[in-house]
């Protein structure tokens, strides 16, 4: 059996997941639209697309709410080496996962 080597990742969108609107009904973060947003302030990523690794998972909120909690990465590398996803905060920020959520679970 071959083993895989574990490659290094760099976090490029952290935790973030569907909020209840006023309305209370779900509204999810359009991932795609985010990543193109990071991707328009990160030209020089676009070449290395196949790179990056969107992850999501079902959660429930300690109010119950049930949504997808995703996360977005890409393999580590010269052009992104020291980024912090916090210089981009304000493209996510809304979807952003609390770190009460976050950190508990």
């Amino acid at each position: 059996m071959k083993q895989h080597r574990a490659e290094k990742r760099v976090k490029i969108i952290p935790a973030i997941h569907g909020k209840l609107t006023a309305e209370r009904k779900v509204c999810e973060p359009d991932i795609y639209w985010i990543l193109e947003k990071w991707l328009d302030r990160h030209p020089e990523i676009r070449k290395r697309r196949k790179d990056i690794r969107v992850v999501s998972g079902r959660w429930t909120t300690e109010d119950g709410l049930k949504t997808d909690v995703i996360t977005v990465s890409i393999t580590a590398g010269d052009d992104i080496a020291g980024y912090d996803p916090e210089q981009d905060a304000d493209i996510y920020e809304y979807w952003k996962a609390e770190d009460r959520y976050w950190t508990s679970g």
